[in-house]
């Protein structure tokens, strides 16, 4: 009774393996007839997401070159990787997408950039809006300040209500107050027309990051910051307003108050610099 049982599983797996090679033989054949015994080709295909704005460069890593039918293979299909080097997609690329050229152009393409709107990315999980100021050479950094930097928003000489100075000399009193920090370290979105970069976006031909030419309308500032935020800044005498430029690395902490007392820091021996009694030249 055992030697059947043995003979009988023999037998079932020799049929099994029977009926595995012929479906496998059996797929074969129907993808070589859809394929018509169709030549293989290489393509470059998107293998994970690339985002609108990523540069040639980025998306390298996420392209991988694959052999596909002719058959399939569109007709302005890039012919090597380099092919988008030095350009940015113009949209959202999703995996199995074959890479043609009309995905990527040149920074400068209008195509390439994004709405405004599209700018507005999210701080710390919080949607932030854009709001614009007008700031003179004196209040607005002798118009120094460029797309990307990071300003403190300086509050000195806030008008009065409309109250009578003369005939209310404590109103009079209220508008000489001192200079206090409404908010620091505000992203600069734009100045003028000149907007933040994008992502992969080059800089406009024959210009120097480092000494770019002064912009028109350098004296209109854009920052981007969260809805109440642009609320305070709606909120206050516009003329009232100085920009104060930080570094990137600026660390914002609270500002106290100061007292214009009958000593001033020029006149404290602890004091004598902004930077310390031994001036910004101290090893301490």
């Amino acid at each position: 009774m055992s030697q059947r049982r043995t003979l009988i599983l023999v037998a079932a797996i020799a049929i099994g393996a029977l009926a595995s090679f012929l479906v496998w033989n059996y797929v074969n054949g129907v993808q070589d007839e859809a394929f018509d015994n169709a030549e293989q080709v290489p393509v470059y295909l998107v293998k994970q997401n690339v985002a609108r704005g990523t540069s040639g460069i980025e998306a390298q890593a996420y392209i991988a070159k694959e052999n596909i039918p002719r058959k399939f293979k569109p007709g302005n299909a890039i012919a090597s990787i380099e092919d988008i080097s030095g350009k940015v997609a113009v949209n959202d690329l999703v995996p199995n997408q074959v890479v043609v050229s009309d995905m990527f152009v040149d920074a400068s393409d209008p195509a390439a950039r994004a709405s405004f709107s599209e700018r507005l990315t999210k701080i710390r999980n919080e949607d932030q809006v854009a709001i614009s100021l007008s700031v003179d050479q004196v209040r607005g950094v002798a118009g120094l300040v460029r797309p990307g930097d990071f300003v403190n928003i300086l509050l000195a000489n806030q008008a009065s209500t409309g109250d009578d100075t003369n005939a209310n000399p404590a109103a009079a009193q209220q508008v000489d107050f001192k200079a206090r920090y409404l908010y620091q370290k505000a992203q600069v979105l734009a100045v003028g027309q000149d907007a933040l970069p994008q992502a992969g976006a080059a800089a406009p031909a024959g210009t120097d990051t480092e000494t770019t030419a002064p912009t028109e309308n350098a004296g209109l500032i854009t920052l981007i910051v969260p809805a109440k935020a642009a609320q305070y800044v709606a909120s206050v005498d516009p003329t009232s307003i100085y920009l104060v430029l930080v570094a990137r690395d600026y660390k914002p902490v609270p500002q106290a108050p100061i007292e214009l007392s009958d000593l001033l820091p020029a006149e404290d021996a602890g004091q004598l610099t902004p930077y310390g009694k031994d001036g910004p030249d101290s090893s301490e």
